[in-house]
């Protein structure tokens, strides 16, 4: 199949993902309406407890596999290993939450949660594929039908049952019809359809080996950005996670529309390094990592003027009283939009075995000042930790993405 303009994948992208995030985002609406700060809070730690492990043994396959310019491995490799992983990622789960303590539909919600991000992982690796083509047209309008379909399965549930647990079932049961209906089905458009006899292990450990520390890279910062709910959620209780996991689903929903271009100028900047032009990788990124100072800086404009206001039509009144720590997260969110270019920008330039260290020290970071702050500030003090955090993050991806350009430049 043809590939797709720069221009168009990514005006592909934006909208999928604008809308994908929308319909995230009207999940916490609808539990924030229909339900309760708490349902808000359970479901949100169930995102909390489930994420670092299904992140680790994701392995950040998807791009590993839009960057593999050289064909290393074949999509059947891909795929196998993702197998492996999901089913290990799911065993290990249950023994988390048998270990956390959490028991009744506390735990089932927890499961399914885990589940659904499990079957969402599998999806991302076919996006992979397409991204790869750069046929951002079709990851697009699978993200619009999962997250429109989703959104309307959890919300009917909910507001005729009342209850989270029968609600999460819809939304998980959701993406598991569309993984086998509808991804499994535009994949063979792209790979070869005879029968494969056998899959070469010796490749597959190759692969996992190559990923493996993107997965720790990614339950790293999965843990960063987790650390201070769980200390909310132990501190103040599940309704007090429930406000600052409401208001910081805005910043993480306007991170999506970073992210959709992120993956769109991936195979490109990938093919500037690879090919070593040098000088067009760094004007690329250096557009594009501006442009996400720009957007957060009009997301702390619009939060500081219209805020409160939005919060009490998005969610309700309750949430007007925390308007200034929906301004603090805001400013945490400019750091974050900047930072995440540059994390595109290091996996682009397959620089996998530092991401490790880099996101080591985001999570001690976040560890100790979470331990400092968080006990005496509470939700405020999340927010600052949050900030402090990310503004961390973006300045240690920053010197190592200037680093190996340095150091390449001068090889070359």
């Amino acid at each position: 199949m043809a590939r797709l303009s720069l221009r168009r994948n990514m005006s592909y992208m934006l909208a999928g993902n604008v809308m994908y995030a929308l319909s995230q985002w009207g999940i916490i609406m609808v539990l924030a309406k229909l339900g309760s700060p708490a349902m808000v809070g359970g479901f949100t730690l169930g995102l909390a407890v489930t994420a670092p492990i299904i992140l680790i043994f994701d392995l950040q396959l998807r791009s590993v596999l839009a960057t593999d310019t050289k064909n290393e491995y074949s999509f059947q490799h891909y795929l196998t290993l993702k197998g492996i992983m999901s089913l290990i990622a799911v065993c290990f789960l249950g023994i988390v939450i048998l270990i956390g303590g959490y028991h009744g539909p506390t735990a089932l919600v927890i499961f399914l949660i885990g589940i659904a991000k499990v079957i969402e992982s599998i999806i991302e690796l076919h996006y992979g594929l397409f991204q790869k083509h750069e046929r951002m047209d079709m990851i697009a309008k699978s993200l619009i039908i999962r997250g429109s379909l989703s959104l309307v399965i959890l919300a009917a549930l909910l507001a005729v049952t009342n209850s989270l647990l029968l609600a999460v079932i819809g939304y998980t049961l959701t993406w598991i019809v569309l993984l086998i209906f509808l991804e499994l089905k535009k994949a063979k458009q792209f790979i070869e359809t005879r029968k494969v006899a056998s899959i070469d292990y010796t490749i597959v450990k190759k692969l996992f080996l190559t990923s493996f520390p993107l997965g720790i890279v990614m339950m790293m910062i999965s843990l960063y950005t987790n650390i201070p709910r769980y200390a909310i959620e132990q501190i103040s209780g599940t309704e007090a996670l429930g406000f600052f996991s409401a208001i910081f689903y805005i910043i993480t929903a306007g991170n999506l529309v970073i992210n959709a271009i992120g993956q769109s100028i991936s195979p490109r900047l990938a093919s500037h390094y690879s090919k070593q032009e040098y000088p067009m990788f760094t004007k690329l990124l250096s557009k594009f990592v501006l442009a996400g100072f720009a957007y957060g800086l009009v997301g702390i404009l619009l939060t500081l003027l219209i805020g409160k206001q939005v919060l009490g039509v998005i969610y309700t009144q309750e949430y007007m009283q925390y308007h200034s720590l929906f301004v603090l997260l805001m400013i945490a969110g400019t750091f974050m939009y900047a930072g995440s270019f540059l994390g595109f920008a290091l996996t682009a330039m397959r620089k996998f075995s530092i991401q490790p260290y880099l996101s080591a020290i985001w999570v001690l970071a976040t560890i100790v000042l979470s331990i400092m702050i968080i006990p005496a500030y509470g939700l405020t003090g999340a927010a600052i930790v949050t900030i402090i955090t990310t503004a961390i993050q973006q300045l240690t991806l920053f010197f190592a993405v200037i680093g190996y350009l340095s150091k390449e430049k001068k090889t070359f």
